[in-house]
């Protein structure tokens, strides 16, 4: 569902080209070239949020895509074979600063924000025609049903409830330490992925395995249609708030053309001492008006804690292209809490089972 210029900026030299769920999860067949490429985007809007109790203005970055230097490359190894490297790193546009990661995907191995990091991405890949070995930081295998779905591909206050409030903790969308394998392309529509990452503590330790988990994916997609499910565990120490990860969630379009449909169910877990199981539900459109899109989303994430709270997203949005690197946009949304649920939309503040509103305005230039 991502629009042809932002594919060709954010897909990998590694990866096939195609639509969203095969842009994810395919690599590239026998290599037959080498080249180096430097790559980015610069996105940057004006944020409003309204709650019940305050609201605030900010400017932010990533509205409409993640901000972003990178660099990736390939080396042509002979016979099909070929090494590759992508170094991707995010950036704060209105404060020049770089985003967060994480080294041990667990709460003590949070970064700063301060310096520029290669905190989206940082892997070394070999490929050939049994497909990808990639190892380093990479996204999650289950974040991946996620975004393919969102038709704000998660940037902004459009993002699907099920991501903006995941309780899936440091690995619901990136693990560090990772090694993970890429089927290849030409099966007939087949992908997927399946993903080791560790949390490299000292054994013999009550928490050892924090941080440690799987993550797999499988899917289909052959012509407008597509299909997928992932499913999870990070292993972390049980505590009364803390405890293994479990996350299951399946997504799925249609490109009708004129408007693009997609869906996805999500299900994460967290085995505390008394656990708590969030469902979210994610239906988007996004229909072309020429080199234009508009996008709507409808989300629900909620979990079985007291009260059973939730929150329920629309969001609304338009982009309008100046060339196929140069956008404006504005997306509007508006949040519904239930159940003693409390979120607020772009830094604002509201009261429990009181709704929020927020905007955002901003432009976004690739290259």
């Amino acid at each position: 569902m991502k629009r042809a210029s932002l594919a060709a900026i954010a897909g990998s030299a590694l990866c096939a080209s195609g639509a969203a769920f095969a842009q994810a999860s395919q690599v590239q067949g026998p290599v037959t070239g080498s080249s180096v490429t430097l790559f980015g985007v610069a996105d940057a809007a004006v944020a409003y949020g309204s709650g019940s109790i305050a609201t605030k203005t900010q400017l932010i970055s990533s509205g409409n895509s993640a901000s972003r230097i990178g660099f990736r490359g390939i080396e042509d190894l002979g016979g099909g074979l070929g090494a590759g490297f992508w170094l991707e790193s995010g950036v704060s546009l209105d404060t020049g600063t770089g985003v967060a990661g994480n080294t041990n995907n667990q709460a003590s191995g949070a970064t700063s924000a301060d310096a520029l990091s290669f905190n989206r991405r940082s892997t070394v890949s070999l490929i050939d025609l049994w497909g990808e070995l990639r190892l380093g930081r990479d996204f999650t295998a289950h974040y991946r049903n996620r975004t393919d779905v969102d038709p704000f591909d998660n940037n902004g206050v459009g993002t699907i409830q099920p991501q903006a409030g995941s309780i899936a903790g440091p690995t619901s969308t990136r693990a560090s330490n990772m090694l993970g394998y890429f089927l290849p392309p030409g099966l007939g529509g087949l992908f997927g992925e399946v993903q080791y990452f560790m949390g490299e503590n000292q054994k013999h330790t009550p928490a050892a395995d924090d941080g440690t988990g799987l993550s797999g994916r499988v899917g289909w997609r052959s012509g407008p249609f597509g299909i997928a499910v992932a499913t999870a565990r990070t292993d972390y120490q049980q505590t009364a708030t803390n405890g293994d990860i479990r996350s299951t969630n399946v997504g799925a379009s249609y490109d009708f053309q004129i408007v693009e449909v997609s869906a996805g169910y999500y299900r994460d877990k967290v085995e505390s001492f008394q656990p708590v199981t969030a469902t979210g539900y994610a239906v988007g459109f996004i229909v072309p008006v020429g080199i234009d899109q508009i996008k709507f989303a409808w989300s629900r994430y909620g979990t079985d804690a007291i009260g059973d709270p939730a929150a329920r997203k629309l969001s609304l949005g338009y982009v309008y292209s100046f060339s196929k690197r140069s956008v404006a946009y504005a997306t509007y949304s508006h949040l519904s809490n239930s159940g003693g649920s409390a979120v607020g939309l772009n830094g604002s503040i509201t009261a429990p089972d009181r709704s929020s509103n927020g905007y955002d305005l901003g432009l976004r230039h690739s290259f």
